[in-house]
C-alpha cells in the first residue's frame, strides 16, 4: 500500500527557491510508494509549477468562516480550525516546507517533519518572542527537523536547543541534466559581454541595492561590464531611478522574473547574489550546473558551495566583491566552467532523493 504524504508550503505559486526545490522533490521520489499530495496558505499566481501527473495539488487554504469574523491569520497562531477543515486526514506523514506558518499547520499526534530553508535568527529579536514560542511549539509536533545547511542547523540548535536531537542536515540537490536541458531553449535576450547576472527578488534581504553599488565600482574599472538583474520585487522601481541616478542605463538591465532564467544565465561569465540571509540557495546550484561561477555573500551554504573557491568566491566587503567579480570577468571562461562542473556533482539529485526517502520511510516506521 502506498504511503500518503501531505507537504504543506507557504506559497506554492509565487516562483521561488522553496517551490522548485520542493517540485523536484515530489516529481522524483517513487510514485510506487508515496501517493503525495501539496498544499499552500498564501496562493500568488505568479507561477504554476509543473508537477507530475500522480502529484494533487490542492486548493489552497483560506479563513474558516466563523460567528466571531477572525483573521485567518488569527485562526492559523491561536486556534485549530485551518488543521481540521485543510490539513489533517488519512495521511502517514505531514511535511511543513518552510519555517513558520506552515510549522503552525502540523496537526498533534501525526508522522511530521518540519524542513527549514534558513537560519532562524530572525526570532530573537524582541518584537518576534510571540512567533518565537509559537516556533518551539510547533516543532513539539515535529519527529525530525531537516535543515539543509550547516548554519541553518546551527541557528536552530541555539534558539531551539531542546529540539537538538530531532535535528538532521539534508543539503539541497538539483537536477543537473534538466537544468542544462532547459538552458538550451531559446531566449529573445541577448547578453554583452562580460556580462554579470544577478539573480533573486529585488526586495531588501536580497539586497539588488548593494550589487548595483558593487557594480558601480565595477565599471569604472571596466566599461565593458553590463549587470542584468533577473527577479522582481517591492524595490524594482527605486533600484530603476538609482541606475538613471549613477548614469548606468546602457550598462545595467532590469529583466523581471523569468520563468526560465536559463538560457540567460549560461551568456553570462560570472552570477551574484548578495543577500543578507539564505538558507541553501538553489540559484548557486544552477550556477554552477551552468559552468558559471559564484560570488556571493557569506550566508547559508555558500561556502559549502563554492567548494573552498573553485568555484567562486564568498565576500564579505563590497571591495571583496568587486575584486571577485573583475576576477571571474578576466579568466580563462573554460576551466572555471569544468571546475564548476565538478563541483555540483557532490549535489546530485539520485543520492539526495535517496536520503529523503530513507528519512520519509524512517519517520512513518
Amino acid at each position: 500500500m502506498k504511503r500518503k504524504i501531505l507537504f504543506i508550503i507557504w506559497s506554492f505559486t509565487h516562483g521561488g527557491g522553496a517551490e522548485a526545490l520542493l517540485t523536484t522533490i515530489v516529481n522524483h521520489l517513487n510514485p510506487q510508494k508515496y501517493d503525495i499530495s501539496i498544499i499552500e496558505y498564501q496562493h500568488a499566481d505568479i507561477k504554476v509549477e509543473k508537477v507530475n501527473a500522480n502529484i494533487h495539488v490542492l486548493p489552497p487554504i483560506e479563513r474558516v468562516d466563523t460567528p466571531d469574523g477572525t483573521s485567518k491569520g488569527y485562526q492559523l497562531r491561536y486556534t485549530e480550525l485551518l488543521i481540521e477543515k485543510y490539513i489533517r486526514g488519512d495521511y502517514d506523514l505531514y511535511v511543513s516546507f518552510n519555517y513558520q506558518i506552515p510549522t503552525f499547520l502540523l496537526p498533534k499526534d501525526t508522522n511530521n517533519i518540519s524542513w527549514i530553508h534558513g537560519d532562524v535568527y530572525d526570532l530573537c529579536a524582541p518584537e518576534r518572542q510571540t512567533d518565537r514560542d509559537l516556533q518551539d511549539k510547533a516543532f513539539d509536533r515535529a519527529k525530525k527537523i531537516v535543515a539543509i545547511s550547516d548554519h541553518t542547523m546551527r541557528s536552530i540548535a541555539d534558539l531551539f536547543p531542546r529540539h537538538s536531537d530531532k535535528l538532521i542536515k539534508i543539503y539541497n540537490g538539483i537536477d543537473i541534466r534538466k537544468v542544462w536541458e532547459k538552458s538550451q531553449d531559446e531566449t529573445l535576450i541577448k547578453l554583452e559581454h562580460p556580462a554579470i547576472v544577478y539573480i533573486g527578488r529585488l526586495d531588501d534581504n536580497k539586497d539588488p541595492e548593494r550589487m548595483l553599488r558593487v557594480f558601480s565600482a565595477i565599471n569604472k574599472r571596466n566599461k565593458e561590464a553590463h549587470l542584468y538583474y533577473i527577479g522582481d520585487g517591492i524595490l524594482g522601481e527605486k533600484l530603476s531611478e538609482q541606475i538613471k541616478e549613477l548614469n548606468l542605463q546602457h550598462k545595467v538591465q532590469l529583466l523581471g522574473y523569468q520563468e526560465n532564467p536559463f538560457p540567460i544565465i549560461r551568456q553570462s561569465e560570472v552570477v551574484g547574489l548578495l543577500s543578507k540571509a539564505e538558507g541553501f540557495s538553489m540559484a548557486l546550484l544552477e550556477a554552477l550546473a551552468l559552468g558559471r561561477p559564484v560570488v556571493t555573500t557569506d550566508v547559508g551554504a555558500a561556502e559549502t558551495v563554492t567548494n573552498g573557491g573553485k568555484c567562486g568566491s564568498v565576500i564579505r566587503t563590497d571591495a571583496q566583491a568587486v575584486e571577485a567579480f573583475l576576477h571571474y570577468i578576466n579568466i580563462d571562461r573554460h576551466e572555471i566552467e569544468k571546475q564548476c562542473i565538478e563541483s555540483v556533482r557532490r549535489f546530485e539529485l539520485g543520492q539526495y532523493i535517496q536520503r529523503i526517502e530513507e528519512l520519509i520511510d524512517e519517520v512513518i516506521g
